[in-house]
């Protein structure tokens, strides 16, 4: 890290960086002896280059404006080589751009990437990925959006910075080959894969847990609810009164087989805190048939008046209480579906709701189990009617079914999602040998120097300390930067070196980037010194044309080739002014 970056935030560069490695078989060392690294500084923005660019290459962190956690991870994540989400090739599928809206400097962090320069690895678009920008990123005028979800359920999901989403780490187990390390792949259930820093269980998506997600997540409230033609209500902790921070509530649905199940939202009391992007608290469904998607978020006043139909028998409700301070009510929503479940014993006829809390029911642990026979809801209740009411709210009816023609759903089918394209040069991180052929975002082939970051088979060996300023000291002066090996383009790489004891682990020999104007328009690779290097838009494969200015006879001239800068903070982050990452 520079010596112009605090404290502060290299503890929360810390945190980004474990976010990564303890999800991933990626181990970051810091202060490693490698050549290719990655050096966080405060370059006044927030900025990366995508994928491995070779030697020192920069991640922007200015304070304040990007010194939090989540964009710090963005900006990781691009170097781990992924593109902004927005930006894959299937992104007309998903939402629109508002390139009217957009300074055209800013256009390079819109466009879609073409098949030929990404892959998606089989892995759906995702809504909720931290590589995604939200409704107004960049906007000329921020009353008016840049992006436009084409479901418009998926609004304000998009944008969050709090953490990668499931398919942004499960994006970078793969193009590492971290999913290949264990000698066998479990039978994971919804869509969950063997976790690669355990080889017994599995990674699950957001909602489920157990060995091989086949459960509900753990929480302290919500459970499994079997649905009926009966109709059963949920509620945040406390409703209607206001829900306590903090809290992290999920509820399965399960329908009778070939069903499918029902949601409808309250409006009555229905309150979060508001935002452009829902990402601190907020209401989250699922329906179903991509787990790994992240689903739909609702947060302000007003829920989405209409009804909810799951894809299968199956959906999740997820309720997040945040760290947030404005008191809210949060949701309740009325759940049932089209089907009666088979009655095979009396016990099987007879539904049941009770009450669990802390993950106790009626004081017993609550087994999960595939089937559950009985109703769990949070701090659920059951008055002298049968009714199934939640504490602090009045029962609603339940003798009425719903009707006998389900009401129009969201959608049959969820456009899925997925963490931004992975860029097939390596990033200071060392992937599992990868074939150059098929890279995961960029034609950059990997190169065999051993980076800062390496695929390590377990998360529970903590990394070395870094070599301490005192040992270094013994390293002899560095010597005078070499020319740049390459013209233009961002492609070529100076280099310096210096003696250190063999005893010692310090860096012995740094590249840095170099010449970075755009080559002529035109020109499509660079052969020289040895060195074969791709363009795009006249800047080598990875880096991106960021500005170029018009001249009096109507030609332009060639901006700078260099990093993909990103938003300073999103306008769900109040606490910074927005600005240029």
């Amino acid at each position: 890290m520079a010596e112009n970056v605090p404290e502060k935030t290299r503890q929360k560069i810390r945190l980004a960086l474990a976010i990564w490695q303890n999800a991933t078989c990626l181990r970051f060392i810091e202060g490693g002896p490698d050549t290719d690294r990655i050096e966080f500084f405060d370059g006044g923005g927030c900025s990366s280059f995508v994928g491995r660019a070779g030697g020192t290459q920069g991640i922007s962190i200015a304070t304040p404006g990007c010194d939090l956690v989540g964009i710090i991870a963005h900006e990781i994540g691009h170097a781990l080589g992924t593109f902004h989400e927005q930006a894959r090739p299937d992104q007309s599928q998903h939402i629109a751009v508002h390139y009217s809206n957009i300074p055209a400097i800013r256009w390079n962090n819109f466009q879609p990437i073409g098949d030929d320069q990404a892959q998606t690895l089989g892995l759906p678009y995702d809504a909720g990925s931290v590589m995604h920008y939200g409704p107004f990123g960049f906007a000329a005028d921020q009353f008016r959006p840049t992006i436009s979800t084409l479901d418009k359920h998926w609004l304000f999901t998009i944008g969050q910075r709090e953490a990668p989403s499931f398919l942004d780490i499960e994006a970078i187990n793969r193009a590492y080959g971290c999913t290949g390390q264990c000698p066998t792949d479990l039978w994971c259930l919804h869509g969950g894969y063997t976790d690669p820093n355990d080889c017994s269980r599995c990674v699950c998506p957001i909602g489920f847990g157990g060995t091989f997600c086949g459960e509900v997540q753990p929480s302290p409230c919500g459970g499994v609810i079997k649905a009926s033609p009966m109709v059963q209500t949920v509620a945040s902790p406390d409703f209607p009164g206001n829900f306590p921070s903090d809290l992290f509530c999920v509820w399965l649905f399960r329908s009778p087989p070939k069903g499918h199940l029902f949601i409808e939202f309250v409006e009555e009391s229905f309150g979060y805190p508001c935002e452009d992007t829902c990402d601190k608290a907020f209401v989250e469904l699922k329906m179903g048939p991509d787990f790994r998607v992240t689903g739909y978020r609702f947060c302000c006043s007003s829920p989405p008046l209409m009804t909810f139909q799951s894809v299968g028998e199956e959906a999740v409700i997820i309720h997040n209480g945040g760290t947030q301070t404005e008191q809210r009510a949060g949701f309740r929503a009325r759940v049932w579906s089209e089907k009666k479940w088979p009655v095979t014993t009396e016990e099987e006829e007879q539904i049941s709701t009770e009450t669990k809390w802390g993950n106790a029911v009626n004081g017993a642990e609550v087994s999960g189990t595939e089937r559950a026979r009985t109703t769990e809801a949070t701090m659920a209740q059951t008055n002298g009617d049968g009714q199934n009411t939640t504490r602090g709210e009045k029962p609603m009816p339940t003798s009425q079914p719903p009707p006998e023609v389900p009401m129009p759903t969201s959608s049959s089918s969820f456009p899925s999602v997925m963490p931004m394209p992975f860029s097939s040069s390596s990033p200071s991180v060392m992937p599992m040998p990868f074939s150059s052929s098929s890279p995961s975002v960029m034609p950059m082939p990997f190169s065999s120097s051993s980076p800062s970051v390496m695929p390590m088979p377990s998360s529970s060996s903590s990394p070395p300390p870094p070599p301490s300023s005192n040992e270094c000291s013994l390293c002899l002066q560095w010597s005078e930067w070499s020319d740049c090996s390459q013209m233009c383009g961002g492609c070529g790489r100076k280099t310096r070196r210096r003696h250190c004891p063999s005893a010692v682990s310090c860096q012995r020999e740094e590249k840095r980037i170099c010449n970075r104007m755009a080559c002529p328009e035109g020109t499509n690779f660079l052969f020289n010194n040895g060195e074969f290097h791709l363009l795009w838009k006249g800047c080598c494969v990875g880096l991106f044309l960021n500005n170029s200015t018009a001249k009096g006879d109507g030609s332009s001239v060639r901006g700078e080739c260099g990093p993909l800068e990103n938003m300073k903070v999103l306008m769900s982050s109040p606490e910074y002014e927005e600005g240029d990452e």
